[in-house]
């Protein structure tokens, strides 16, 4: 049976995308402590595929994510999931907000919740969790009337009530989550998106002559992020999305151009079928 990590415990939204990646299939969901472990589970072949964050609306790449896919070169883009993020301030039965002494979640939940906790719990210390589960989980042993920003599916789960349902400060917050494995999908089903990596020259236009090839053709780019490279100070590589399969005919020729004249490398990190929102 395929074995699916992500980042757990239980009752992350991170759970919730890889059971939508899933589907109907089979395949057991493996918690992990950190997305480290879910890259290093994913190296040694101890996972077929790990669901993992890598955009979100509000704050948006999750670097440490494309960081490690850039180090990776083994690990392809499978699939992809955008799930709509509500964080929920959850607490210990009986305990009220004045009474809270402390927040815990995950930084990205922190940082999405910015102005609600600047609002309603200024001064009140925050405490970084590895995951928003781990937190909630924390919040239901600790025996103190300490928070926890986190799915609200996690109250039940943990025996926490809701004090606040939706604590996030956009409304609309959507994280998007990569299903990643070795395997690379050969054939995706129409629609889908491209995802690619690759550094230029350091040349006046160099970046330019990267995203004329895309004007030239039509094809039309859904996000582009740079990362430093670690090679040294103002050295960067990109992360590219485009609507398209690689297998296209007209962007397997464009791909081509790119790789013998206008990057110094590229990677297709795969393609792969886009959900209708």
């Amino acid at each position: 049976m395929k074995r699916i990590g992500y980042l757990g415990p239980p009752g992350t939204f991170s759970e919730e995308a890889a059971r939508r990646h899933r589907g109907n299939g089979e395949g057991e969901l493996v918690a992990c402590a950190s997305l480290e472990e879910v890259f290093a589970r994913l190296e040694t072949g101890l996972l077929e595929e790990g669901v993992v964050p890598v955009e979100n609306s509000s704050e948006g790449a999750v670097s440490v994510v494309l960081d490690m896919l850039a180090a990776h070169p083994e690990l392809t883009v499978r699939g992809e999931v955008v799930m709509q993020v509500v964080h929920s301030l959850l607490v210990p039965p009986g305990v009220k907000l004045e009474m809270v002494e402390k927040v815990l979640s995950h930084p990205q939940a922190f940082a999405q919740c910015r102005t609600f906790l600047r609002q309603k719990l200024a001064g009140v210390e925050l405490q970084e969790c590895a995951s928003t589960a781990a937190a909630a989980a924390l919040a239901a042993r600790c025996r103190r009337p300490w928070a926890a920003l986190a799915p609200l599916s996690a109250a039940s789960r943990y025996n926490l009530q809701v004090l606040i349902p939706a604590a996030n400060d956009c409304p609309h917050n959507k994280t998007r989550f990569w299903a990643l494995g070795r395997k690379r999908v050969l054939s995706p089903v129409p629609p889908c998106k491209t995802s690619l990596i690759f550094g230029v020259r350091h040349r006046p236009g160099a970046l330019y002559r990267v995203l004329r090839e895309f004007a030239i053709r039509e094809i039309n780019l859904t996000r582009i992020e740079s990362r430093p490279s670690k090679k040294g100070l103002g050295d960067y590589i990109f992360f590219l999305d485009f609507e398209g399969a690689a297998g296209d005919p007209v962007v397997k020729e464009m791909l081509d151009v790119l790789t013998e004249e206008h990057t110094t490398t590229l990677r297709v990190l795969g393609s792969y079928h886009v959900e209708q929102e």
